[in-house]
């Protein structure tokens, strides 16, 4: 089990240490479309769609907004095999049947700060996590209770946390200043396990903070408590 373990926290790992050029295309919504409609057309998943381009509420999709739309390639679909509705409304329909799945209270926040960069695309990249800005030496928080599965120095995350947690979940925290944890430890929710620096490639104090599901990168907003 410990060495199934330690193969899933490499690969997570190795994937979070890869800054990879977002491939894709942007679509632009028209009169009549849902984000339903757009992840059918374009055969991505709803859920993959709306978290990539930070969409909790569907209804707030608006005409003309550009949607990234990941692995694919300009010119790969033709409009002619796909039927578009037309209407005139600033808005899409409300009545459709699309459901995104959110869920505001599995993680909490492991510091407070402002987003210097939400989970995306940025500048044509990939990016999976946020950056939450913060002074040098603000405690970090583990987000839920969990198991340490790495806790050392990890090119260009820097002083880098790995917590696993039930049904297949981790978390990221990066940059740190020091790790106050090792691994193999247990932790509970809000723990402190580090403190925010600027280790690896930072240019300032921040901390950088994922949330995976096995290896599969989601989006922390949609799993973190609403900051009114």
């Amino acid at each position: 089990m410990k060495k199934i373990l330690l193969g899933l926290s490499l690969l997570i790992l190795s994937s979070c240490a890869n800054v990879y050029t977002a491939r894709g295309v942007y679509h632009r919504v028209q009169p009549g479309e849902t984000l339903l409609s757009v992840s059918e057309k374009y055969q991505v998943p709803l859920q993959d769609l709306a978290e990539l381009n930070n969409i909790e509420d569907p209804k707030e999709l608006r005409i003309g907004r550009p949607v990234f739309i990941p692995g694919v390639r300009a010119g790969r679909f033709k409009t002619s095999r796909w039927k578009k509705k037309q209407k005139s409304a600033s808005l899409v329909p409300r009545d459709f049947p699309e459901k995104i799945e959110v869920d505001h209270g599995r993680f909490s926040w492991p510091i407070r700060g402002d987003l210097s960069s939400v989970f995306g695309v940025r500048k044509g990249r990939r990016h999976d996590g946020l950056d939450i800005r913060a002074s040098r030496g603000t405690p970090i928080h583990a987000a839920a209770a969990g198991e340490v599965v790495y806790s050392k120095r990890l090119h260009g995350y820097g002083n880098l946390i790995l917590l696993k947690h039930s049904k297949n979940f981790f978390t990221v925290y990066a940059h740190n200043s020091v790790n106050l944890v090792k691994k193999g430890q247990k932790v509970e929710k809000r723990q402190v396990i580090g403190k925010v620096g600027s280790t690896g490639r930072a240019t300032g104090p921040h901390l950088h903070f994922e949330v995976r599901e096995g290896k599969k990168p989601r989006n922390p907003l949609f799993f973190l408590p609403k900051v009114h």
